[in-house]
């Protein structure tokens, strides 16, 4: 049973998993963008308010969940772009995403993670679309949110490659926000079990 401590801490934590629930079901890019920029934002809250409800009892700093945090924070690429994403679009302005334009996929029939994106030739000045080789097919895609680099104190954070020493290999903003939610929720399901939520 969940305790008093981390309410605010896990009312956002709820509302970053609704801002996801929105990310997968949009149907825009700037309905994916709108989710995105939430998300990014209650997963920062979620952390912040943890530690302020916490930050009473000094053995709350070196428990094991806040070390791995801040070492999340600092060394891998996923946690440490979603705060400096979070960072970059409410305190800079900045640009945190862009689109990448719908039109035509060619998709290999054996391995549909081998795609290509409107791919054209441009033969004496002529451009044209390519057809599917052998063992493709064709279909329409819609236009999708990428994820892009983003700057903080003269600092660049590329798109993450890689969470928790393991290669990200689907590059959708879904997945990094599916990796980063569980990350953060792991991390309150720690807090409760050793008895931080009381």
């Amino acid at each position: 049973m969940a305790g008093t401590k981390l309410i605010a801490a896990r009312k956002e934590l709820a509302l970053a998993r609704k801002a996801f629930d929105g990310l997968k079901e949009a149907s825009s890019s700037d309905q994916e963008e709108s989710h995105w920029k939430e998300f990014i934002g209650r997963l920062t809250r979620f952390w912040n308010k943890t530690e302020s409800a916490l930050k009473g009892d000094p053995k709350f700093f070196n428990s094991p969940h806040v070390k791995r945090v801040k070492v999340a924070l600092k060394s891998d690429e996923l946690i440490r772009y979603l705060s400096q994403a979070r960072h970059a679009d409410e305190h800079r302005h900045e640009e945190t995403t862009n689109v990448m334009p719908g039109g035509f996929e060619n998709v290999a029939i054996a391995d549909t993670r081998m795609r290509i994106r409107n791919p054209k030739i441009t033969i004496n000045g002529v451009t044209m679309d390519v057809p599917p080789p052998p063992g493709y097919q064709r279909r329409a895609v819609r236009a999708e949110l990428r994820l892009t680099a983003v700057k903080n104190r003269d600092q660049v954070y590329d798109v993450p490659r890689t969470h928790a020493g393991q290669d990200i290999t689907l590059a959708s903003v879904q997945n990094y926000a599916e990796l980063g939610l569980a990350f953060y929720e792991s991390v309150l399901d720690g807090l409760e079990r050793d008895g931080w939520d009381t």
